[in-house]
């Protein structure tokens, strides 16, 4: 009887053990189907800031007579789904291109350059991308104004 007991509990204690493992393999690896941190000096993200230009001059929160360009990305993060979402937080700041010079779609760091002294503000960048299909479809919020100054 001893030996049944035992073996049972033995069985019992496995399972929990490898329930144990598994589900802290999970949480360091982060949730599956969820959002990976991505390191945000990666120069993709700069990239695709870029492009986002486009969006982010169209937005009715831009109102000033210069376009914005990226400065910075802040944060970045991905997860698969049909396809690959990123998010990702940028620092715009004002540049010395007006709006009625270039199109938002023609701005490049090789053509246009940030204004000294000029307004800066944070955006969150939404970019979902199939490549397989040359799809990109951007969403982009505007957080907030940043200050002069003010470090981020």
């Amino acid at each position: 009887m001893v030996g049944r007991v035992s073996s049972k509990y033995a069985f019992t204690l496995s399972v929990l053990v490898l329930f144990v493992v598994c589900l802290t393999s999970a949480i360091q690896s982060g949730m599956i189907g969820g959002f990976t941190e991505r390191d945000a000096n990666d120069t993709e993200y700069m990239d695709r800031a870029w492009k986002a230009t486009k969006g982010v001059n169209d937005n009715a929160s831009n109102e000033g007579p210069n376009h914005m360009i990226p400065i910075k990305v802040i944060k970045a993060k991905s997860q698969v789904v049909a396809g690959v979402k990123h998010v990702f937080e940028v620092l715009f700041g004002e540049s010395n291109c007006s709006k009625g010079t270039l199109l938002a779609s023609e701005l490049s760091p090789s053509n246009c350059q940030l204004k000294s002294n000029g307004r800066r503000a944070l955006y969150e960048i939404e970019l979902w991308e199939k490549p397989w299909e040359n799809f990109e479809q951007f969403n982009v919020k505007k957080l907030r104004n940043v200050e002069a100054g003010e470090n981020i």
